[in-house]
């Protein structure tokens, strides 16, 4: 589906109701809910990290720097979208990490931050895509983050810690048909701790081995892939489009969607498909306003890959979701009457690079001008002298006294800083206990109604697709004393 459409355009389809055209080219050409255990296939996407104000923000960047708003913004006006809400909390905490979270969803049972699919007191769950591909279907992992990292592995793997990603690289073998992402280091000989060559172990068993965008973009469609595109995550879209390096060799999120489902749509049994665009994410750790809205762009070009798909069919459902908040981003009113928030916005477009890439940047800077100068080139702003003190003291370790202790780092300083100027504030640096939206359509989309209960998640895809498996849960009460045994995560793995 290449149309692209206004919001006026949406609004007069909806009034044409009644002669039959509300929505045609938006709409499922089937998109009356199917009885349980007919769902042929399940698309489900994560916004990893999206907090509620994302979306709609997202909206209007789309329209500052590509003239257009968000598909995602569309959907949520069709008359066939069922919307709701997840209630994300993990088993220890009301705050979640995307392992405890995608495992809610993956085994249907709330475990402790920082594992995959294992109950506090050493029980292994089985998580999703085991069970589907034993029916007979096929599976797929899409991400950009390394494919190894805890959204993707809560459907497929179980491991006491998610920190352990090499010993989570082998588990997807013959249960997983499609992986893409980054994690390269998870799987090359020279990268992996213990020297195994898991990539010619995949290929023994007949995935075919993909690295760069041109075979992920091609006409093939071997049975089974094994696609690794970057050493660890796969960069910022920010950077992603401001390098013609990155541009030729590492696809898009849209681009790897679309050819998943192009290899799994002919599945004779369906399949489960999961896409995560992991660096939402991540961004919002950063307080990184431009990397956030540029990356949830990027999931959006993905969800109108997955819509077209579904457009054509009777029998897929089509989840999108977010596994947790992150910071809270949110534009504060700037000037009198808030008319200058707007603007402020709008200066996100002159962004070059992320808060990934710009630390490097700032080390190099000798003093507050150079300072100020770095940020006038890379992201377009022109911040004043006592602020580029501060940063130049943060350089070197000496961060000036900040009183939320999450923004004592020069990433949240950085943010708290830019906060001046483009009008993004920040809760802090970490998760957030939010409800994260829902939208479905299509086959089955009635079950994800209202406020759901993350672990219910597992239950409503397996009834949709006709099968039942019931893994072991355990109470908070009944958790609180193996509390001891949660795991400790490095800090930039919260995520």
């Amino acid at each position: 589906m290449n149309a692209r459409y206004t919001r006026r355009e949406i609004l007069r389809l909806g009034m044409a109701g009644a002669t039959g055209l509300a929505l045609s080219r938006l709409a499922p050409a089937h998109p009356q809910t199917r009885s349980a255990g007919r769902v042929k296939n399940i698309i489900f996407m994560v916004s990893d990290g999206m907090s509620a104000g994302v979306p709609s923000l997202a909206d209007e960047f789309g329209k500052v720097v590509r003239g257009k708003g968000s598909f995602w913004y569309q959907l949520l006006q069709n008359p066939d979208a069922t919307l709701g809400f997840f209630d994300m909390a993990s088993l220890n905490s009301l705050v979640t990490d995307s392992a405890s979270a995608s495992s809610s969803w993956g085994s249907g049972s709330r475990i402790f931050n920082g594992q995959i699919n294992v109950l506090p007191d050493g029980t292994r769950l089985t998580p999703i895509a085991p069970i589907v591909k034993q029916a007979g279907k096929k599976v797929g992992l899409v991400t950009t983050t390394r494919i190894t990292h805890a959204t993707p592995a809560g459907f497929a793997a179980v491991q006491p810690r998610r920190d352990d990603e090499d010993d989570i690289a082998p588990q997807y073998l013959n249960v997983v048909d499609v992986l893409m992402g980054g994690g390269l280091r998870h799987y090359a000989p020279n990268r992996r701790r213990d020297g195994k060559d898991l990539i010619k172990t995949y290929q023994d068993a007949g995935y075919a081995y993909w690295n760069t965008r041109d075979q992920a973009i091609s006409s093939a469609r071997p049975e089974k892939v094994l696609g690794l595109f970057y050493d660890s995550h796969v960069p910022y879209t920010v950077d992603h489009i401001h390098s013609d390096e990155l541009k030729r060799t590492v696809p898009t999120l849209a681009e790897m969607t679309r050819k998943a489902l192009e290899i799994l749509g002919d599945a004779p049994n369906g399949f489960l498909l999961q896409v995560e665009g992991g660096r939402v994410d991540h961004a919002a750790h950063a307080n990184d306003a431009a990397g956030i809205m540029w990356d949830q762009l990027a999931f959006d070009d993905a969800v109108e890959v997955a819509f077209e798909f579904v457009s054509r069919r009777d029998d897929t459902l089509l989840i999108i979701t977010s596994d947790h908040g992150n910071s809270n981003p949110g534009l504060n009113g700037m000037g009198g009457e808030y008319e200058a928030s707007n603007k402020a916005m709008a200066l996100l477009q002159h962004a070059k690079c992320s808060f990934e890439e710009l630390p490097n940047k700032l080390r190099n800077a000798g003093s507050a001008d150079e300072v100020r100068d770095i940020l006038k080139a890379q992201l377009g702003i022109e911040i004043n002298g006592e602020e580029a003190n501060a940063l130049a003291g943060a350089i070197k370790g000496n961060l000036p006294p900040i009183w939320n202790r999450q923004h004592r780092n020069l990433q949240g300083l950085l943010g708290q800083i830019l906060s001046n100027y483009n009008g993004y504030g920040w809760v802090g640096t970490s998760h957030t206990a939010d409800y994260t939206w829902i939208t479905a359509l299509g086959a089955g989309r009635e079950e994800f109604h209202g406020l759901v209960r993350n672990t219910d998640a597992f239950y409503k895809m397996l009834k949709l697709f006709g099968l039942s498996h019931k893994n072991p849960s355990m109470t908070p009460d009944e958790a609180r004393k193996f509390i001891s045994r949660a795991p400790r995560i490095r800090t930039e793995d919260w995520a």
